[in-house]
Formats: structure tokens, sequence, C-alpha cells
């Protein structure tokens, strides 16, 4: 290969997706770290020796990017053929001609030519100039009948990075894209080493990733280049080729994710047309079975450069496809974070069967806290409080605690804190892109210079609201450890690869009283499963449990005497604006769709046998209970079906013999 100009004009510059910040970050070290590895290789003594006077051109050889499989061994990412055509401008009797013929074949306009010209004219006419790639089948045969009049053209029969399954895993995923004038220029700032480094990174073929796993990994996926040598004139000029000195590359390494595509792509459809985030759990390994973000965009887009009008459409829309929702959205948890305080009131003295009497409000401050339920619950204990969600008990249960505690058990619980999802490259790649959230506090009121915490906000603490910021993959984390009796679940991303190991036994958090616990877990078996719950209807799964096999089966005429199959769970509401009394009492649809409120559901099942743990966001959705709950309900309904603990996961090694034709 050779190195050519960038593409320009229609093709946008991805220097504009890294200073958004709308996928996952800036560049970070990961890329340029990768192309000094190559380049220090390829350019080394070796080299120097055999390029005495010049006689000879060292030509990279890009490697083959590592596969990403799902755990059972479904192509995520992968090579592709592509077909592409490209020039070598001296040899060219009539450049604007010719590349005016090529771009008849490919129906491209007149604009197409004339940058593809001055392009030719400006680079070095003996280097190939690469013209268009991803050519469909009938274009690249057209093109090939008539090399013997286009002379100078080139058709070839290459490979490049292909996401098979589109939008459904663009997220976690990631992409890998040209390496940008930008990240060029940092190597070049380094002088003659950099020089040459940077000569890697020009050469057309090279690919980085720029978000996701793609990106966290990039050095374990990337491979080793190889290289030829080219014998060539004192201009530079090729003259021939040293068929001896081929060193072939070294491919990347295959990575092995938690993810089942199955689930993933059920989430997708679940999740439809809204904008938010579903993550499912296994709660005895912390796997990631699902990790689905929404809407979703196309990755094989920035492969090969995307287009303005493509990246605007992305880039612009109110529903932020580019962003990874489920690490770095941001919410008020609203009344899924009851559980915690529940807790915190308890480990604080409240005893077990403390009860208040909700009459709709509670007046405190010189001010009336409202309850959603405005006609108010009655009397109502702790359980009656989490299956109804009554915020006046929570108010309460708040000021019994202290903000203090409760900052302490939603920490303990995984709220405040970054993941980096069992990845075996510790460089901050993927864990610098995930949002901390906040967890407020006295001290940290103090600290952003708000001075004295008030117990006004102690109360607001209390269901939910205020400050307090959580991310999709923390509701996962929570719930995961109240499904596993207090153990201290962590989420992993990555199942086998290169630096990969297998999940530590998981602790159980330090001073979690199981008794407060069974407590909470009751109220949240009450939301889905009794009279009065917030989601009555999102435990009834359609499915039952055989009593001696303890199979999930689906509810038939047959199976109908079997137990039901069960989850818990919790709704919950998170404000995006104060709406006045007038604004909401408008029909729902009425309102502008930034403007309402977002909708959460998290839940854990089956109820009697815990093994997967799920949180779904749905932004500006309303009432957890009026969409995030229904999409949970399939989701959950799909994957307790299934049941993929129970399957045998496929191996890399049997990956990797399967693909070189060996039996796996």
């Amino acid at each position: 290969m050779t190195t050519t100009k960038r593409e320009t004009g229609g093709v946008f510059n991805r220097r504009a997706v890294l200073l958004s910040g709308v996928a996952f970050g800036g560049l970070g070290a990961v890329a340029l770290r990768i192309a000094q590895l190559q380049a220090t290789d390829l350019f080394s003594g070796e080299w120097s020796d055999r390029a005495e006077e010049n006689r000879f051109d060292r030509r990279v050889i890009t490697p083959p990017r590592g596969v990403l499989y799902d755990r059972f061994g479904v192509e995520l990412a992968t090579t592709r053929r592509d077909l592409r055509v490209s020039i070598i401008p001296e040899d060219v009797d009539d450049l604007e001609a010719t590349i005016g013929a090529i771009a008849q074949i490919l129906e491209l306009d007149a604009n197409w030519v004339r940058r593809r010209v001055r392009e030719a004219r400006n680079g070095k006419p003996y280097d190939p100039l690469l013209l268009r790639q991803g050519l469909e089948w009938d274009q690249f045969a057209i093109i090939n009948a008539r090399l013997p009049e286009l002379k100078g053209v080139i058709a070839e029969d290459t490979e490049t990075r292909s996401y098979p399954h589109s939008l459904v895993f663009a997220h976690p995923i990631g992409y890998v894209a040209k390496p940008t004038q930008r990240e060029i220029d940092r190597v070049l700032a380094e002088g003659p080493e950099g020089e040459r480094r940077a000569i890697y990174l020009r050469n057309p073929d090279v690919r980085l990733g720029k978000a996701g796993i793609e990106k966290a990994l990039e050095d374990v996926l990337h491979g080793e280049a190889g290289w030829r040598l080219v014998k060539v004139d004192a201009n530079g000029r090729p003259v021939g080729e040293d068929s001896a000195s081929l060193n072939p590359p070294k491919p990347g390494a295959g990575i092995v994710l938690t993810l089942d595509a199955d689930l993933q792509k059920r989430a997708m459809e679940a999740l439809g047309e809204e904008a938010g985030s579903a993550i499912v759990m296994d709660i005895y390994t912390g796997d990631i079975l699902v990790m689905a973000s929404a809407p979703g965009f196309d990755p094989n887009l920035f492969v090969n450069g995307i287009g303005q009008r493509d990246f605007d459409a992305l880039n612009l829309s109110e529903r932020h496809p580019l962003y990874h929702k489920s690490v770095t959205g941001t919410y008020a948890p609203g009344s899924t974070f009851k559980m915690m305080v529940g807790i915190a009131a308890r480990r604080a003295g409240m005893p077990e069967d403390w009860a208040v009497s909700c009459p709709g409000y509670f007046p405190f401050g010189g001010r009336n806290f409202h309850c959603w339920r405005r006609g108010g619950h009655g009397r109502v204990d702790m359980h009656a409080a989490i299956k109804g969600s009554c915020d006046v008990f929570f108010y309460r249960a708040a000021l019994y605690a202290g903000a203090e505690r409760i900052a302490q058990v939603a920490r303990e619980f995984g709220f405040g804190q970054r993941y980096d999802l069992g990845l075996p490259v510790r460089d901050g790649a993927y864990l610098d892109s995930m949002k901390q959230g906040i967890v407020p506090d006295p001290a940290w009121w103090r600290s952003i210079g708000r001075g004295q915490w008030t117990d006004g906000l102690t109360v607001n603490f209390g269901i939910g609201q205020g400050d307090l910021q959580v991310t999709p993959i923390q509701l996962a984390v929570m719930t995961a450890r109240l499904a596993a009796n207090g153990r201290a679940v962590v989420p992993r991303l990555i199942r086998e690869g290169p630096g990969v190991s297998d999940p530590p036994a998981f602790p159980l958090i330090p001073g979690l009283d199981p008794a407060h616990l069974a407590q909470v877990r009751t109220g949240m078996y009450g939301v889905s499963n009794e009279g009065g719950g917030t989601a009555l209807s999102a435990s009834n799964l359609g499915l039952v449990r055989h009593p001696e096999t303890r199979r999930i089966l689906p509810l038939t005429p047959e199976t109908a005497r079997y137990e039901p199959v069960r989850i818990a769970g919790k709704t919950g509401t998170a404000q995006v604006r104060a709406l006045t009394a007038a604004t909401r009492g408008r029909h729902y649809s009425t309102i502008e769709w930034k403007y309402r409120d977002h909708g959460l559901f998290v839940c854990f099942g089956p109820w009697d046998e815990p093994r997967y743990a799920c949180a779904v966001v749905v932004e500006h959705g309303g009432a957890g209970s009026g969409v995030a709950g229904p999409i949970a309900k399939v989701i959950m309904h799909d994957t307790i079906l299934k049941d993929p603990a129970r399957l045998q996961p496929r191996t890399l090694a049997q990956l990797q013999a399967q693909s070189a034709g060996a039996p796996a």
C-alpha cells in the first residue's frame, strides 16, 4: 500500500466527532501509541541498512483487525470484502477524462470529479490515489471490464472493517475510522521519529478505534503491520519489487464479549423509537448481557469517512443517537432510589414496622412537599410505601436516615462510581468516557461552594430528586446487588481475550443487615405482584417453571398448572424541569417532548431464584410504569426464557479454530 492524500469535500472530518463529545470522549493515547509501536518497528535499523541510497522503499501492509464476538460466537465486528478503485496519476493520459469515466460508472457528480483531479495533481504522480471504496459488485465488474481503456486505473478486491449488525451494537462496540489530520499532526510534532510514524498513519488502509471497545482495546485489536520492499529510482518512482522481502502482518487478537446478540437485538426492538437505555446483568458473574442505547446509529458510516449530511442528521438530533446513554447518560433516579433510602433509614434505627400517614403532602420548612398521589396513600409502612411508591413515607424516612447515611448506602450499592467493565487495558479509553454521576451530601455541597446543607435538600434526596444523578449502568449494578443478597456485583463487558481474567467472587457489602435488605426486596416484589403495586402488570411474563426440572417454559394450556415466573421491580419518574400545576393538568402528549419526565424501571428475576437484573431508562417517557416497565417486561421475558447463564458460551479457541476451518 502507498500513502495517498485523504479524501476531502463531502467527507466529514472526524475531528468534529472527537470535539463534539457526543460519542465516547476525546482522542486518547492508545491510537498514537499503536502508531508509534508499528512505525518504530517498520522503520528500524534493518530498514535503514536496506534503504541505502534510496534504492528501496518499504511499503506497509496493514494487519487484519481482531474480530469481536458475542458470548456465543456471533461476529459483531469483523472484516468484509471491500471493492475499490484507485489511479496512478503519472500513468493516466488525461486525468479529467479518466476520472470522469469512473464518475460516470459510479454515478458521481462533476464536483466529485474536480476534487479528485485536484488531489491527483497535488499528490505524488507515482503514488496510487484512492478514488472510491465500498463499490457494488456490478460497478466493480464494469470498471474491470474497461481497464484496458482506462490507463492508470487500478481495481482492487481488498478488506475493510465491518459491523454486520449495524446500529444494534454501535454504542458498546464503537467504530474505527481513518486517522484524522489532528492525530497525524500530533505525531509529526515529535520530530524526525514522528515523521516516520506518521507514514504509517497516512496509509490509506489504516483504521484506528475511535469509540467504544474498538478504541479501548485498540492495541489488542490492531495487530502488527507487515511490509514489503519496493525498488525505486532516484525520484522515488517504483521500478520493481523484492519478493523475498515480504514480512506478513500479524492479525489482531479476537475478543469475546459478554453480550448476547439475540437479547441485545430484542432490547433494541423493545426500545423502538424511544430514546434511552436498557441493561441486563447476570448477578452471579457481573456479565453484561444487554447494553442497549437508543436510538442507534450505523458505525459502518464512519469506517471510510462519514458524509456531512449523515453526520449532521446524527449530531443534531434531539434524541442524541451518538451518545452511549448506558454509561454517559445521567438522570435523577426518582423512585428507583427509594430502596437505598429505606436501607439507610433502617440502618439509622428505624423500626421494621415504622409507618406514617400520607395525606398527599408533607408540610416541612414552610412549604408542602407533595406525594405523586394527590389524595394520599393513607397509613403506610415500608412495604406499602415501596409497593405504592409513597413519597411522603420517604420524605420522612430520609430525615430519619440523614443525608450522609443515604449517600453512604448509595455508594455501597454502586452509585457515584465508574466501572472499567473488565477491560484488560486500563488506560482510561472506556473509563474516561463513563460518567460518575453525583451522590450529593453535605461535604459535596460545601465543596461546590453552596454553603450549608439543609433538611429540605434531604427531603428531596429521599425520593431520588435534587442534585442526585445516576447512569443506567449504575442502576443495573444497584439492582444486581439487591438481587444478589447484598453481594458487591461488578459489571464486566469482556468475557475472553488477552489479559482478561475470570470474574472474582463478589464480597458482601460490609455492614449490610440481611433483614433490611429483605424488607426492601419484598417491597419490590409487591410493586410487580400485589394489588396497589405501581407496575402490577410487569410481572405477568407469560412464563412458568417446571417443578422438577426447574426449567423455564412458556405459559400454555399444558403448562398453566405450573408456578408462574415472577419478577420484583421498582418504577421511577425523573423530573426534567419543574412543571406548573396548569402544565401538569394538560394531557401529557401536549407537553413538548424535551420537557417531559424521564421514565425508569429496575427489576430482577426470577423472584424465587434470582439470576438477572435489568435497568431501563426512557428519556422523556413519562412515568416508569407507562413505558419503561413494559419495555423491561419484554426484555426480561426473553432473558429468563432463554436463560443464557445455563448455556455454554463459545471459547476464543473454538472460534479461532472454526475460522481456520478446523472442527470447533
